[in-house]
C-alpha cells in the first residue's frame, strides 16, 4: 500500500543566513540565525518570521479541522444544509 500524501509538502523551517524582511510584514526583519518559515511557490520561495509563521500555522491548522469535520460528516459541508 501506498503511503498517504501530504497536502504540507511545500513548507519548512530553517534558519536565516542573511537578514532580510518577512514576506507578510515588511515591518518585521529577519536577522542571521533566526528561524524562518519557508513556502515553496513557483521557483522562488517565500519566508516568514515566527511570529507570522505561527498565525498562519493556526489559522492553516483551524482549516485543516473544519474539512477533517467535514469529511467525517460532523459539519455541514460550505453552502449545505
Amino acid at each position: 500500500m501506498a503511503a498517504p500524501k501530504s497536502v504540507l509538502v511545500n513548507i519548512s523551517v530553517d534558519q536565516v543566513l542573511k537578514a532580510h524582511g518577512c514576506q507578510h510584514n515588511s515591518r518585521h526583519r529577519l536577522e542571521r540565525g533566526h528561524f524562518r518559515l519557508k513556502v515553496k511557490k513557483d521557483r522562488s520561495p517565500e519566508h516568514f518570521c515566527v511570529a507570522c509563521a505561527l498565525a498562519i500555522v493556526d489559522r492553516d491548522i483551524a482549516k485543516l479541522k473544519v474539512v477533517a469535520q467535514q469529511l467525517r460528516g460532523e459539519l455541514a459541508l460550505d453552502g449545505q444544509e
